[in-house]
């Protein structure tokens, strides 16, 4: 068990948490964690990651306005190269 002391720091109150205890809990600087009181104690535990998932190509191609994108092609469709590229 470790002892620690709550400081003002601005307008928030610090509590700073000895390396043991973190490197116990699998906790690195950067991470994020919630806390939640309870009665006179808290409860600090990480912060979990929402997963987004993996979109196969089709369904990353199946979001695009085919319509929209013949229009941005007959945009640029008459200009002339600029540089060195090939049409």
């Amino acid at each position: 068990m470790s002892t620690t002391k709550l400081r003002q720091q601005g307008g928030a109150v610090v509590l700073t948490i000895p390396i043991e205890v973190a490197n116990m809990a699998g906790w690195v600087v950067g991470m994020k964690l919630n806390i939640d009181a309870v009665g006179e104690s808290i409860c600090i535990k990480p912060v979990k990651r929402v997963a987004r998932g993996r979109k196969s190509i089709n369904e990353l191609l199946s979001g695009i306005d085919k319509e929209e994108i013949k229009l941005l092609n007959s945009e640029v469709d008459d200009s002339d190269p600029e540089g060195n590229e090939v049409i």
